[in-house]
């Protein structure tokens, strides 16, 4: 295993570099763009401000560069609003100073704009100076290059490769989906073994599971968000085989999954009971339920489904032999019993590649040339 996670190393260096440096060149084009329209249009020396706003919206995503904006334009605009009242109004200075400085620190503490709070009293700090300063041409030149400087940050954002993160959801579900599938065919061989499933598993194996799920769940939220307002074609492929319900099936299995591991943790016999007969047909729809939960991707379910729940309601039913009598072989059932409906609920199904031809006469035979 430490093997396995030492040669995946530098494929996920590699990924993660790719990332951050297509994030920074977006970010260094951008501040580039921002610095020589600053320099030619409001013929300003050095437009630092501008430069710094574009360095600091971009991110990762389309979405996530939107939000950092809007907190970045909301923290300046709100520094200005503070500060020009109290630079005209209030005398003393010190006495104006001290009422900007204490009334914007106080929203920039508030956490609604994020890391991007501390702009408010920044910005009200620069516009108090110069306004003072009778300086009010600097000032809007300032603020025209933030605003050049946020324009920029959300074109290179938008249109200079932004990235889409399907293939890394794509990853974590596959891994989600091997480690439930290994993990219900190890609960069968320690159901024919009588052996506890920590001693097969590990003792950490259901905090591998749910690290597993909690991986799954980020990048699948992450992939999301990365296709929303992506303008890249690979943004808009069909990508059914990563909505939400799927995700939502492997969490309910591998929760049923925790559940059987807790079960013959406590009681390592209780797939033994009354007889050793019934541990190798349990230990049977167990390997099936592994293979029905690998291949659980959308669309239709696995065709050996609707067998396994019947050889399951066959094995649970009063008459069977062997019977499944004893509470815990009923609980060990009752749990596969919602892990395989859980596996039979309608899952997404990818869309069907019909021309328009087809798609108005779905009848009509092709024509032969």
């Amino acid at each position: 295993m430490r093997g396995a996670r030492w040669s995946a190393l530098p494929a996920r260096m590699g990924r993660v570099v790719r990332t951050d440096g297509a994030e920074a060149a977006r970010a260094t084009v951008a501040a580039g763009l921002t610095w020589q329209t600053c320099t030619a249009l409001l013929h300003t020396p050095d437009p630092y401000a501008g430069a710094v706003a574009a360095l600091l919206i971009v991110e990762t995503t389309v979405v996530r560069t939107v939000s950092a904006a809007l907190r970045y334009g909301a923290g300046c605009l709100l520094g200005v609003v503070i500060a020009v009242p109290g630079a005209l109004y209030v005398r003393p200075g010190m006495a104006g100073l001290a009422l900007v400085v204490f009334a914007s620190v106080l929203p920039a503490r508030r956490g609604f704009l994020g890391h991007h709070g501390i702009h408010v009293p920044t910005t009200a700090l620069i516009t108090f100076a110069l306004v003072r300063g009778h300086h009010s041409g600097e000032l809007l030149s300032h603020l025209a290059e933030i605003v050049l400087g946020i324009a920029f940050g959300l074109a290179c954002s938008a249109l200079l490769l932004p990235a889409v993160r399907v293939r890394s959801a794509e990853r974590a579900l596959e891994e989600l989906r091997a480690l439930v599938a290994r993990y219900l065919d190890g609960l069968a061989d320690t159901v024919v073994a009588r052996q506890r499933p920590r001693d097969l598993l590990g003792p950490a194996w259901e905090r591998d599971l749910d690290t597993a799920l909690e991986r799954a769940r980020r990048a699948v939220d992450e992939a999301h968000e990365s296709m929303r307002w992506n303008v890249r074609p690979v943004a808009r492929r069909r990508r059914w085989h990563l909505d939400h319900r799927v995700l939502r099936i492997l969490s309910d299995v591998a929760r049923e999954l925790a559940a059987q591991g807790r079960l013959l943790d406590t009681h390592p016999g209780a797939g033994a009971v009354p007889e050793a007969r019934f541990a190798q047909p349990y230990a049977r729809l167990l390997r099936t339920t592994a293979l029905c939960a690998y291949s659980c991707r959308g669309g239709r379910p696995h065709p050996a489904l609707p067998a396994t729940r019947h050889a399951l309601h066959r094995l649970g039913s009063a008459g069977c032999d062997p019977p499944a009598t004893g509470a815990e072989a009923r609980r060990l059932l009752r749990h596969l019993e919602s892990a395989l409906s859980c596996l039979s609920a309608p899952a997404p199904a990818p869309p069907a590649r019909t021309t328009r031809h087809r798609a108005h006469h779905p009848l009509r035979p092709p024509t032969r040339r």
